[in-house]
């Protein structure tokens, strides 16, 4: 079977494939912190009540680790073709693609430096948000 697709979407898929990791989860992250609220807010098994609360902390959540995940993959990138740039990291073979190599690394770098802060940033500020944001839109509900 075969899915041909016209020039338009095949541009449209060629700019995906050169995105940074950070535009990726700008897309990703905006795609979550617009439907998983709502499905949380529209859950029919539950109260009203319960459903504002969990659509709220489904919020913070979301908007806490898309901020970090973008924020941490910039940095990161940026880290990665700078290495590069300053001859940290460099290829055994010199006929590689300065740019895609640079480009690699910067993906790497990037990946690592977000496993290390969803541990070490994520879950904190998730704890501080939540805390922050549920004291202010629910008092004394919270036990």
């Amino acid at each position: 079977m075969t899915f041909t697709v016209g020039p338009r979407i095949t541009q449209q898929i060629m700019k995906t494939g050169s995105m940074s990791s950070s535009v990726h989860r700008l897309w990703i992250g905006s795609t979550g912190l617009l439907t998983r609220p709502a499905i949380d807010y529209y859950n029919g098994d539950v109260d009203k009540e319960t459903r504002k609360y969990s659509a709220a902390k489904t919020a913070v959540k979301v908007a806490i680790t898309v901020f970090n995940g973008i924020l941490t993959r910039i940095v990161a990138e940026k880290l990665g073709i700078w290495m590069v740039k300053k001859g940290i990291i460099q290829p055994l073979s010199k006929n590689l693609d300065a740019v895609a190599f640079a480009n690699g690394v910067a993906t790497v770098t990037s990946f690592l430096a977000t496993v290390l802060t969803t541990f070490t940033l994520d879950i904190p500020l998730i704890n501080s948000g939540l805390n922050f944001t549920l004291d202010k839109l629910f008092p004394g509900q919270r036990k």
